[in-house]
């Protein structure tokens, strides 16, 4: 790696980003650096006019999503502040407006369908742990053995910018997590529950992209919809925590969000509109 992306990395880390959030901003960043070295152009020298028509021929018009483009144009602005002291102006390089719109979500009686069609153990955990506990998948994939709190049906978590939370652990998850520990105990030589494949001598968990590959298979074992994503399995999590009477500022505490504004969607996803009052509520004759 060169010295100005490991100088990226390296205050990254200090700032405590995820290691996903860092893997995300250095490819970004390698993109950029090998589109203008194939120009010959040097980089110190580029305007926020340049950058937009970067972004565009690369990302926008490949069809790349809001959200990726904002993801891209902030890892270019922050490594321009840091190798080159350069602020970019945000009124002459703006963020893409993301679309807002509701999750998609799964209920009850669908993810038991999903679950019991799975004969993986492993997978079947990596389902419960999302849908039953609201964990993200990196979150899954980097549970630890002693995150496992079973005498206080509880898992400890550690989140987005390394915060620390508990989400709850059912009892049918507990069960299962007993079974495959039974069965994995001797194999596991490492702190992490779900411990990397490839690299047996070294302390490392599996990759996130390893849970995405298992997801993709049982979304097209059970006919899912493609925009069905683990993701969903947090999201539904919440909500079906909101309709069973669960408060808010928990659920907040339980998802591990910063803002409570992050977790107000689900109050509009739980509700229940065939008890919203109408104008046309009583009328039959139409």
């Amino acid at each position: 790696m060169t010295n100005d992306l490991q100088k990226v990395k390296d205050l990254l880390k200090t700032r405590g980003c995820s290691d996903r959030t860092t893997t995300n901003y250095i490819s970004c960043i390698n993109r950029f650096k090998n589109y203008y070295n194939t120009k010959e152009v040097k980089l110190d020298t580029l305007t926020e006019n340049d950058i937009l028509e970067y972004l565009k021929i690369n990302c926008i018009n490949v069809g790349f999503s809001a959200a990726t483009i904002n993801v891209n144009r902030a890892a270019i602005k922050y490594y321009y502040l840091v190798n080159f002291n350069i602020d970019f102006n945000k009124t002459l390089l703006p963020s893409c407006k993301v679309k807002s719109r509701f999750p998609k979500l799964i209920t009850k009686k669908e993810f038991l369908n999903i679950i019991n069609s799975e004969n993986n153990i492993k997978h079947r955990i990596w389902l419960l742990l999302g849908y039953g506990s609201g964990l993200r998948i990196s979150e899954v994939a980097s549970l630890k053995v002693s995150d496992i709190l079973s005498n206080e049906h509880k898992i400890r978590v550690i989140g987005k910018g390394n915060k620390e939370r508990y989400a709850p652990l059912p009892n049918v998850t507990l069960k299962f997590l007993r079974l495959y520990w039974l069965q994995n105990k001797n194999k596991i030589t490492s702190d992490y529950l779900f411990p990397g494949i490839y690299n047996k001598t070294k302390n490392s968990c599996i990759s996130s992209f390893t849970i995405k590959e298992a997801f993709q298979k049982i979304k097209e074992n059970n006919n899912l919809d493609d925009s069905i994503t683990f993701h969903t399995l947090r999201h539904s999590f919440a909500t079906e925590y909101i309709k069973s009477g669960g408060d808010i500022w928990e659920l907040r505490s339980l998802l591990g969000h910063s803002s409570i504004n992050s977790t107000m969607v689900y109050l509009h996803m739980a509700e229940d509109f065939s008890k919203v009052a109408s104008p046309l509520d009583g009328v039959t004759n139409v």
